[in-house]
């Protein structure tokens, strides 16, 4: 094999069964929930399916059967870039697909129940929680430098494989309910999700700077890395290539996340404005019903406005009458 080069990446590529199998199936079964979608004329933004794919399962070809995973037990830096593509990119394009979302209403209401449950149950909400699954996707992302776990990887092809899904698994776990209402507790709010999708961009970077920073070589000796010109160096570009993919994909995943959180604003608005306005209607046709001519021979056409009605709740302070604070509170 020769040595690691940027061009490398796409001019060298082998087999990985995990990879090979799982973006073949992916690949088919989004596009069959997009077809069925069409056929359906539920429109799909365009977008969606184009980070899936190019981002999504771009990376995960690149990351287990192109040059990253070709160079892995040769080179550290291949290694390490290899392990920050599975964990923060390829989960980050998946997601930014909606891959859950859409399979929904593919199946329709009916048939989406099997998915709710393995989705929304009690335990997947407990493993699937954002904040618990950031610790422990870094967690993970740092065992495979400071344990044997990476000698083991190279020396085993079936460690190689099972390393490729735990680092893809963890971080899918953490990815998809941050970008899902539907995945965390009502009080995780897209507030706090932008919060944690934060501290992530920062709790992320901690496996590369420790792999970078680290004045010896971490874990057990690989004897293909320790032929390098200079093996400390060449832990010190990989950690450097950890932190840079770590940081650049957390700056849109904080956009995406606060995106998600503009546009539920807007929906819990809208239906505020929309129950403002039934009652605002409400009152104005019972003062229809009770004014001078309208069937009604009554001396006071003083209509009692209730507590709770439209005209109640325009005299009061906002923040009184939001149901998104208010049923919040004891």
């Amino acid at each position: 094999m020769t040595a690691f080069t940027p061009s490398g990446l796409v001019t060298q590529w082998v087999v990985s069964p995990f990879g090979t199998v799982l973006a073949v199936v992916a690949s088919v079964a989004y596009a069959a929930i997009l077809v069925g979608l069409h056929r359906r004329g539920d429109a799909v933004p365009v977008l969606r399916p184009i980070t899936f794919y190019l981002v999504g399962i771009g990376s995960l070809v690149l990351a287990t059967d192109g040059g990253l995973a070709a160079f892995r037990d040769t080179s550290f830096v291949a290694a390490a870039a290899q392990s920050a593509v599975l964990a923060a990119i390829t989960p980050v394009g998946i997601a930014l697909g909606d891959p859950l979302a859409l399979a929904r209403r593919a199946l329709g209401e009916r048939r989406a129940t099997v998915l709710d449950r393995v989705v929304t149950g009690r335990t997947a909400r407990i493993v699937m929680f954002p904040l618990l699954a950031s610790v422990v996707a870094t967690g993970l992302h740092l065992a495979l430098f400071v344990t044997p776990w990476l000698a083991a990887s190279v020396a085993h092809p079936w460690v190689r494989e099972l390393t490729y899904a735990v680092l893809l698994g963890s971080g899918l776990l953490f990815v998809l309910p941050l970008l899902a209402d539907e995945l965390v507790p009502a009080w995780c709010t897209a507030g706090v999700r932008v919060l944690i999708a934060f501290g992530d961009g920062l709790l992320d970077a901690v496996p590369g700077v420790v792999v970078m920073a680290s004045p010896a070589l971490l874990g057990t000796p690989v004897a293909a890395y320790l032929a390098a010109r200079d093996p400390l160096w060449e832990q010190r570009l990989g950690g450097g290539a950890m932190f840079g993919v770590a940081e650049v994909v957390g700056l849109p995943l904080l956009a995406a996340t606060i995106l998600v959180w503009v546009r539920s604003d807007a929906r819990e608005a809208a239906l505020v404005d929309a129950r403002l306005d039934r009652e605002e209607a409400q009152r104005l046709a019972a003062q229809a019903r009770l004014a001078p001519g309208a069937g009604q021979d009554r001396p006071d056409t003083t209509v009692e406005v209730p507590p709770g009605s439209a005209e109640g709740l325009r005299d009061r302070p906002w923040w009184e009458t939001d149901p998104r604070f208010t049923r919040r509170a004891p």
